[in-house]
């Protein structure tokens, strides 16, 4: 049964990861990206983890995974190469009713990270709902071609300009109708050669 999609608030949230090898940095790395505050279980780690946990970005616990120690944890991710491990990992989360995922053993998670473009405050997300990440990240990097920083550089201008739509029209068809007009014109071009202000100026007669 496929997954239903959501996006979570990460934002100074506690995010652990249990392995410190290649896949546990990405992991790392994308959660950061997303303003999670991340510590990283493991007795040792990746150069490029350890130079994250010298510069303070990451806490380093330097163990062994031991029950008791996902206690406070919004979400977990288990990424070490030992089953028993990970199983151990998702059990505790799940007693605990906290978010885990365990990388590629989909049966251990309550949730998958979809392969994701970011543009800014634009996120686009595919899933498989964890059948093939092959297939989502296939689609993923067509995506990546199509949709340039230009798009993430249109939704901050849309939300610059919320509250003049929302004051101009009472009715939200009328505002849907704004929006419309706006993506529809040459702003996303104007945007994508630069010209910002010119962009804004479009923007605001399209209102």
């Amino acid at each position: 049964m496929a997954y239903y999609p959501i996006n979570l608030d990460l934002q100074n949230k506690k995010c652990i990861v249990v392995g410190g090898g290649a896949v546990a940095e990405r992991k790392v790395i994308s959660l950061l990206e997303f303003g999670g505050r991340i510590v990283v279980i493991a007795p040792e780690l990746t150069p490029a983890l350890k130079q994250l946990a010298k510069q303070g970005k990451v806490e380093h616990v330097s163990a062994e995974y031991q029950p008791g120690i996902l206690q406070g944890a919004f979400l977990v991710i288990a990424a070490t190469n030992e089953r028993h491990v990970n199983e151990a990992v998702a059990e505790e989360a799940g007693h605990l009713g906290i978010l885990v995922n365990v990388v590629d053993t989909p049966s251990l998670c309550n949730f998958f990270v979809p392969a994701t473009v970011k543009r800014g405050d634009l996120i686009i997300s595919v899933s498989t709902s964890g059948k093939s990440p092959a297939l989502a990240k296939h689609i993923r990097e067509k995506l990546e071609t199509e949709f340039g920083p230009e798009f993430g550089m249109l939704a901050d201008l849309l939300g610059a300009i919320r509250e003049k739509v929302k004051a101009k029209y009472s009715n939200q068809h009328d505002r849907n109708s704004a929006y419309e007009r706006i993506i529809n014109s040459n702003v996303l071009a104007l945007l994508a050669e630069g010209r910002s202000e010119e962009a804004l100026e479009v923007a605001i007669k399209c209102i």
